[in-house]
């Protein structure tokens, strides 16, 4: 079994706006550059067991925490739109000094990679889009967690977010019983307003009509038992990515968290590396 760093150096970048985001640095300087960005309600953790295979291949791996996550700073307000989370890691590369990277991103993570692709293609090799969408707005699972319903009241009705709540969106079949613990733990210590302003967020972010300015190569992961995202939804990503190069890896029976369930992180981190290697 691969020993996983649960407990990395984290370091930190003050960007200009005033918040102070964390990040883990990982491997080989002199190997091909690798960013992953993690989910809504995501930490370092969520990319920590790819991370480590990635590391082991000799890439040089970058794990920012999005503002209002992990160790970054969490300011209040509406201030958590894809697009101002991607301005957030456009300029925390540029003061980290990564010229230019790989950018892997989850959910609420795919769709800031998308935005850097569109609004800093200078620092973008490739995309990699796991459990993804070409927009968010109007999905009906994100407008359910916000609102609710008969049985659910909403994350946006509640003075705190449900333990039991919490528990089954950081639930997974992990392999590793830390890793489980230490997700559900990251995720209840979240502040609540976070909940709420990030998923709010979430639903302003709709790229189906620039997509198309992507050039660079692109591959999708999703799990076919994504209850976020279906297959109408990837056919829409493909169709507004134009027609450049796309690799679509559709995972039978897996959900939206592709990464965590079972083993198959190690999977992932092949499918990433061997993304990449065939681009050179």
């Amino acid at each position: 079994m691969m020993e996983i760093n649960y407990d990395p150096q984290y370091q930190y970048v003050n960007l200009d706006n005033g918040i102070r985001l964390s990040y883990v640095e990982l491997g080989d300087k002199g190997g091909d550059t690798v960013v992953l960005i993690h989910g809504a309600t995501d930490s370092y953790l969520s990319f920590s067991q790819v991370a480590s295979v990635l590391q082991g291949k000799g890439y040089h791996v970058f794990i920012p925490e999005l503002r209002g996550h992990g160790n970054s700073d969490k300011p209040e307000g509406e201030l958590y739109a894809a697009e101002l989370l991607a301005e957030d890691i456009a300029e925390w590369m540029n003061k980290a000094e990564i010229k230019l990277a790989h950018i892997v991103g989850h959910s609420l993570g795919s769709m800031v990679a998308q935005d850097m692709a569109i609004a800093h293609p200078e620092l973008v090799s490739s995309l990699t889009l796991i459990g993804s969408a070409a927009k968010f707005a109007g999905n009906p699972t994100i407008q359910w967690l916000l609102e609710g319903d008969n049985e659910f009241p909403g994350i946006a009705n509640l003075a705190e977010v449900p333990d039991d709540f919490i528990r089954d969106w950081t639930a997974s079949t992990n392999y590793d019983e830390e890793f489980v613990k230490r997700t559900y733990t990251n995720a209840a210590n979240l502040p609540n307003f976070v909940w709420g302003s990030v998923f709010r967020g979430a639903l302003t972010a709709d790229n189906s009509e620039t997509l198309v300015s992507v050039t660079v190569p692109v591959q999708i992961i999703w799990g076919t038992a994504d209850n976020l995202f279906s297959k109408e939804d990837q056919l829409a990503l493909i169709d507004a990515l134009g027609s450049g190069h796309i690799v679509f890896k559709p995972k039978p029976g897996i959900g939206h968290n592709t990464h965590w369930e079972g083993k198959l992180y190690a999977e992932i981190a092949d499918d990433i590396g061997s993304f990449i290697e065939g681009l050179n």
